[in-house]
């Protein structure tokens, strides 16, 4: 990842409701930046997990169609 582009991408365990509750930023990212995870979180769901993040562009259009607000992207 360049220096100019340094995105971290957050998401709230215990708000999201996992990708077979909803999974809408897997479907919405233009970039294909997300996945559902292989571990499930201690609420037992299956949360999205970044594995493409250098594909990032921080559009924020994951953030804007989760309905838990469980995501954040923060752009250093």
């Amino acid at each position: 990842m360049s220096a100019e582009k340094m995105i971290q991408i957050s998401i709230d365990h215990e708000l999201c409701k996992g990708v077979e509750g909803c999974g809408l930023c897997i479907h919405v990212c233009p970039r294909k930046v997300y996945e559902k995870s292989a571990t499930l979180t201690a609420r037992g769901v299956r949360p999205p997990e970044a594995v493409r993040i250098e594909d990032c562009n921080a559009c924020g259009i994951c953030m804007m169609y989760c309905p838990d607000m469980a995501i954040t992207l923060d752009k250093k």
